[in-house]
C-alpha cells in the first residue's frame, strides 16, 4: 500500500509498567504510582497502565540537559 505510513509510525510504542520499571529504577508499582500522578506519558486501557516509550526518553532527555543547565 503506497502512500500510507507503517503501523508503527503511527501507534506509538507502549510499554507496560513490568517493561519500565528496571530502566527506571522503580517497582512495577512505582510505576503505576507515576502514571497515575501524571509524571510518567501513560495511557489506561482496560485497566492496564502503558507507557509511550518515546516520549518517555523524550522527557527523559529534557530532564538530562535541564540537570547539565542548572
Amino acid at each position: 500500500m503506497a502512500g500510507y505510513p507503517h503501523l508503527s509510525e503511527v501507534v506509538p510504542q507502549l510499554a507496560t509498567p513490568e517493561e519500565i520499571a528496571p530502566l527506571l529504577g522503580l517497582s512495577p508499582l512505582g510505576v503505576v504510582r507515576q502514571c497515575r500522578k501524571g509524571r510518567l506519558p501513560a495511557l489506561k486501557v482496560g485497566g492496564r497502565w502503558y507507557v509511550h516509550v518515546t516520549k518517555l526518553a523524550a522527557q527523559l532527555d529534557r530532564q538530562a540537559e535541564q540537570a547539565k543547565i542548572a
